[in-house]
Parts: structure tokens; C-alpha cells; sequence
């Protein structure tokens, strides 16, 4: 069975045979001149142990292939997208109680598995485009607004790719533009950081939206939009949900020459829970609703070199999966329906983003005419996860149960003269800093870097003009703790108090990039970060107070060198020791004991070579080790395990 999947595969995979040999442009019977576009990126991986408990996933091959393929002859645009994935040497001896530890298998697509069940294309989309009006059927993204509704879109520090099954359209006339969609949530079905294979949640999503630009120049938007998700019924929860979202917002780029823009947002949710046993007709036998609300604003003001930007949240009890815990850290990944800002650094793990109010200021003072900006960050806001005995959320400033955080940093910039140069970029596992700096990965609140799509990623190599450096730095503090005092019986301790930590640290980093003569450049980042979290014990203190409470530490140093366009050679070495508190000279790789438990590892080093051959293609090789743990992108946050092992990637465009 395994070789038929194969061969039908392989078959499908030479359909675009003769637009190869015909080149990148060719003339199709009733079609006429049609402009292709090839992708085709292999992707070899080695993968030891990730020192979990798990001995099925360790120690083992695999191989993945994808194809993206594009056929455009306006107003028409096909394009497909053909995966593979195979695991070998994997360990296959599971007993039956055992089945979700052996998860990994052989995925093709498309395909037909045990003679029955046939799986479409990962991505397949028809697009007819002409004169503001677009017709899309197939596989889709859609974004409202800031995401706060609705952002099936690719999030490829965390390995996300939601994408929706159906159709959509668009008109654009004049000052005027409506959109509509309907179709089934399509996730890809192979997770890129676990290699798990997973089916579609089967949720049905439509909405449509409608935006007015007015003035005389057309500078101010007002747009009011609607979507419905209706989910699919789970059966381990005995639970099915239907949310409906409804909106407005006020887009305002650029009033005074520029010096001015604004941005407003408010969204209002109503969820029915139908929860118990299910009747003959499938519909549950008890139903909850409940409500919530999403309110943004931000606002941009220029003054002379200072630059203010000023932004509000207020989300209240504004969930749309009900999968999702707290939104932040959802136990179903494939379900990220919206992302709301969060006001925070992309790098930083949030508890929630569904219950929150508050505000983030920022202050840019550029030293006109020299290449250097200042920039003062702080952050403060409150928000709770207990909810009341009808299922709403508490109030995020509850004065029982409220939570705030608080959060301030100071960062400096150099930037650099532009260079003509292309910019290639290289995914060796170092720590990013999200929205801070020039990386393009986002570090956890754990010190791990994201695993992008294609394995293990993060650092991209900035190059600059000889005798000219670009330089970032920052450091800052946040702390998140408890408002209030736990209300308990009289002679009874309380199990937290006002000021109470949940989490505390103390981050730094430092990024400078550098040109060492006409064809090379090295690049040099160090971050690190002084931290405690709750556990079981009360927090008090200052994170200063070190004999009072055990403290971790986690960061990394990464030393790129570039050779031109072609050749980036990255060297990384990363510690976190805040899931164990040991030394960092004790068993510092890691290893399994005598009964087997694994011992995590605090040290991570790791090595990568890119060398593109040409401006579109290249190969690129990696090895070593990078830790695991809570990797976040603006907001959205998973638990990856460590990995340990090599990758092979090599990507070929036409």
C-alpha cells in the first residue's frame, strides 16, 4: 500500500512536466501566454531525542517534499500546492494503549490511504481578477481588520498555516469595497515543528465585510463587518460551539501631513455551548450562551524628532475557539481563528489575550541627522483566567482575582547606510527578538527560537555597507502579579496576596552587525534573561531578593558571518536552565539515567551553513541542538519540544 501511495505521488508530481521544459512562459490552447512559477523545496531531517518520554519519537528519519506551483494568464492565477512527508527508523512497537505515542506516519497529498479515504491538495486555489473585481475558490487566507475578528493567515515562527476551504469575492469600486467568504477551516495537516499528521476540525466559517473611504482625499476608512463559525461537534468534550462576531472600525493613515493616524476597533461575540449527550439529531441537549467584547484604539503622533505612538485594549472574555486556553496557549494550535494585538513584544509569552484592559505607550527620539534612535517602551495591563458560575470571565481588573502585568524597556538603535546588496537571510537557531530588533524569529519567554516551517529558524544576517555598522540594543523589566488578596475564611491563609509574583525577569540584548571588507560581513547577538516563575510556592519579593527564591537564566550568543549573496555560515550557543535550576556545568547536554527518565539539557549549541547559488535558490544545512519549551509570535504561543538532530533543506525555484 505504502508503494502505490508512493507512485501515485510521484505521478502527480510530473503533471507540470511541460512547463518545465517549456520555461517560465508558455502558450496554452485557449489560454494563451501563461507565466509559471516553480517551487520545489526538500526537506531532509534527522531528529535524536528530545529528551522527553516518549521513546516512539526519537531517533529517526524523515523526509519532506513540496511543490508550489503557479499558472497566471490574466486575469486567471492557478496555484497548487503537492506535499509529502515519510518518516523512517521510527520506532512502530506501540501497544494499543499506546497509539497516540506512535503518531508519526507517512502523509501525502494528495492521496489515498487504505483504499478509502482519498486526501485532496494541501493548497489549491482558482483566482479571477479584473477591474477591482476578484472571484477566489479553492484554498484562501482572509484578515479583517487588525485580526482581531478573523486571520487565517500563515504564522511561520510557530509553524502556523490556517488557511479556509470555500470560495470568497471581492469588489472594489470607487470609494467602496465588500467582501465575502465562506468555507471550512483548512489547516495544514502536518505539523512542521512536532512532524504530527492531524485532520481538519471541520469548522465552518462565512462572514463578509464592507469598507467606505471618505474625504476628499479618501484619508479616513469606516468599515463594519460580520462573521459566523459554526464548529465542529467534540466528542471528548461533548461540547459544540457557535460564535457569532460583529464589528466596526475607523481607519485614519495619515492626517497632517502625515503627522497624525489613528486606529479604532470594537467587536462584540456571542457564543452557544451545546454541551452534553447528543441527541438522534445531533443537536446537544444543553446550551449556554455567553458574551464578549474586543476593543482596540491606537493613535500616532510625529512632533519634530519625537515620535508618540499610544494604543488601548479591552478584551473581555473575547474567545473564539473553544479549544483555546485563554487564547494564548491554545491545546489545538490548528484553531487559531483571530489573533488580537496584544500590545506586547513579539517574544513574550502571554498568560491570556481574551481577558485583558490596558494600554502601551512608546517614545522614538531620533537624533536627526545621525543614524541613531531612542526608544522608551512600557507596557501595563490587567487580566484574570477564573471565571464566574455561569461561565464568563471575570473582570480583568477584579479586585479578587485580577492579575496585572507590567512591562518597560529602553532600547537604542544605530541604523545603517543602505547597501545595495541583496540581503539573504539564514535560519540558524538563535535567539530573535520579535517587534525589538532587526530578527525576524520570535525567542520565547522560555529563551527558545521558534522552529519556522522548513525546521529550525531564526537569525537573519544583516549586511551593511563597509565602514558602517548597525547596531540594536535594549534591556528591560516585567512583572506579572496579583492585585489582589485571596478572600478566605477568618484564621484561614490565603493562597495569594496583593503584590504576589507570577513571573519576573530581568532581559537584555545586543545585535551588531558589521562589514569586515567589500564582500563580508559578521553579525553578532547576545541576549539573556534573569527570571523566576510560580510553581507551587508563593512569590514575593524582588527578583534581587536571590537567596530568597530559585532563579533561571536562559539566552544564547549567535555569530553570523556572510560572504556576499551566496555563503552564511551561523554559529549558535543557547542555555536555559530555568525548567531544572542546575548549573550549567552539570550534564550540561543532557542524557537518559539509569531508569530511563530523560535529563533535560541546559546547554544548546547548534551550526548552520546557507549558500544560495543563486538569487532564488539555495541549500542549506543544520546540526545541533535547540531548546524546547513556550515559543510565542505576537501573542500566539505554542509548546514545542526541543530539538536535537540535523537538517538538510534545499530549495529550487523557476
Amino acid at each position: 500500500m505504502r508503494r502505490s501511495r508512493i507512485a501515485a505521488f510521484v505521478a502527480v508530481l510530473a503533471l507540470p512536466g511541460s512547463a518545465w521544459a517549456q520555461g517560465l512562459v508558455a502558450r496554452l490552447p485557449g489560454v494563451g501566454p501563461t507565466a509559471f512559477t516553480i517551487t520545489d523545496t526538500t526537506l531532509l531531517r534527522f531528529r535524536g531525542s528530545n529528551f522527553d518520554t516518549n521513546p516512539h519519537d526519537d531517533d529517526f528519519f524523515s523526509l519532506t517534499e513540496r511543490i508550489d506551483i503557479a499558472a497566471t494568464a490574466a486575469p486567471w492565477r492557478l496555484s497548487l500546492r503537492l506535499d509529502g512527508f515519510s518518516p523512517w527508523n521510527h520506532d512502530t512497537t506501540c501497544t494499543p494503549d499506546q497509539a497516540a505515542s506512535c503518531y508519526l506516519h507517512s502523509d501525502y497529498r494528495p492521496g489515498t490511504y487504505d483504499g478509502a479515504e482519498t486526501y485532496l491538495p494541501e493548497r489549491i486555489s482558482l483566482r479571477w481578477q479584473r477591474r477591482g473585481i476578484t472571484l477566489e475558490g479553492g484554498d484562501f487566507y482572509q484578515v479583517f481588520g487588525r485580526a482581531m475578528t478573523l486571520a487565517f493567515r500563515k504564522v511561520d515562527p510557530i509553524g502556523l498555516d490556517n488557511a479556509l476551504r470555500g470560495g470568497r469575492f471581492e469588489i472594489d469600486r470607487d470609494r467602496y469595497t465588500v467582501r465575502g467568504f465562506a468555507g471550512l477551516a483548512n489547516p495544514q495537516n502536518l505539523d512542521p515543528i512536532s512532524l504530527a499528521v492531524f485532520n481538519d476540525p471541520g469548522d465552518f466559517l462565512t462572514g463578509a465585510s464592507l469598507a467606505a473611504r471618505v474625504g476628499p482625499d479618501e484619508d479616513v476608512e469606516l468599515s463594519a463587518h460580520a462573521v459566523h463559525t459554526n464548529f465542529a461537534w467534540v466528542p471528548d468534550a461533548q461540547r459544540q460551539d457557535a460564535v457569532d462576531v460583529a464589528g466596526f472600525r475607523v481607519d485614519v493613515p495619515s492626517l497632517l501631513d502625515g503627522d497624525l493616524s489613528m486606529y479604532g476597533e470594537a467587536n462584540f461575540l456571542t457564543r452557544t455551548s451545546h454541551t452534553g449527550q447528543a441527541t438522534a439529531d445531533g443537536v446537544a441537549r444543553h446550551s449556554l450562551t455567553t458574551q464578549g467584547r474586543a476593543v482596540y484604539a491606537a493613535a500616532q503622533v510625529v512632533r519634530g524628532r519625537f515620535t508618540f505612538l499610544a494604543e488601548w485594549k479591552d478584551y473581555t472574555h473575547y474567545l473564539l475557539a473553544p479549544t483555546e486556553s485563554a487564547n494564548a496557549a491554545p491545546q489545538d494550535v490548528a484553531r487559531i481563528y483571530s489573533q488580537a494585538p496584544t500590545l506586547e513584544r513579539d517574544d513574550q509569552r502571554i498568560f491570556t489575550n481574551a481577558n485583558v484592559r490596558g494600554a502601551r505607550l512608546r517614545i522614538d527620539y531620533t537624533v536627526a541627522p545621525s543614524p541613531w534612535i531612542f526608544t522608551l517602551n512600557s507596557v501595563a495591563y490587567g487580566w484574570a483566567e477564573s471565571y464566574d458560575s455561569l461561565g464568563n470571565a471575570l473582570d480583568p481588573w477584579d479586585a479578587t482575582h485580577g492579575m496585572m502585568t507590567s512591562h518597560t524597556y529602553f532600547m537604542v538603535r544605530h541604523r545603517a547606510r543602505t547597501t545595495s546588496r541583496p540581503t539573504a537571510s539564514t535560519d540558524a537557531a538563535a535567539g530573535g527578538r520579535g517587534s525589538s530588533g532587526a530578527g525576524t524569529a520570535s525567542a520565547s519567554a522560555t529563551g527558545a527560537v521558534a522552529p519556522a516551517a522548513a525546521g529550525i529558524g531564526g537569525v537573519q544576517v544583516t549586511r551593511v555597507s563597509r565602514g558602517d555598522y548597525n547596531l540594536t540594543a535594549s534591556i528591560g523589566y516585567r512583572r506579572e502579579f496579583h492585585t489582589g488578596t485571596e478572600q478566605v475564611a477568618p484564621g484561614e491563609t490565603p493562597n495569594w496576596q496583593a503584590g504576589d509574583i507570577k513571573h519576573e525577569s530581568i532581559q537584555a540584548d545586543v545585535d551588531l552587525a558589521f562589514a569586515v571588507g567589500a564582500h563580508d560581513s559578521l553579525e553578532v547577538r547576545v541576549d539573556n534573561r534573569i527570571e523566576r516563575n510560580y510553581t507551587l510556592d508563593r512569590l514575593t519579593g524582588s527578583l534581587f531578593d536571590l537567596p530568597q527564591t530559585a532563579v533561571g537564566m536562559r539566552g544564547g550568543v549567535a555569530l553570523s558571518w556572510s560572504h556576499g549573496l551566496p555563503l552564511v555560515v551561523s554559529g549558535v550557543l543557547r542555555w536555559d536552565n530555568t525548567s531544572t535550576l542546575r548549573t550549567f556545568d552539570a550534564l550540561p547536554f543532557g542524557m537518559r539515567n539509569a531508569g530511563g527518565n530523560p535529563v533535560t539539557p541546559v546547554l544548546f549549541p547548534s551550526a548552520e551553513v546557507r549558500w544560495n547559488f543563486t538569487a532564488n535558490n539555495f541549500v542549506r544545512l543544520f546540526g545541533g541542538m535547540t531548546p524546547g519549551g513556550r515559543v510565542c509570535s505576537g501573542g500566539v504561543c505554542r509548546d514545542v519540544p526541543l530539538f536535537q538532530g540535523a537538517i538538510a533543506e534545499l530549495v529550487l525555484r523557476l
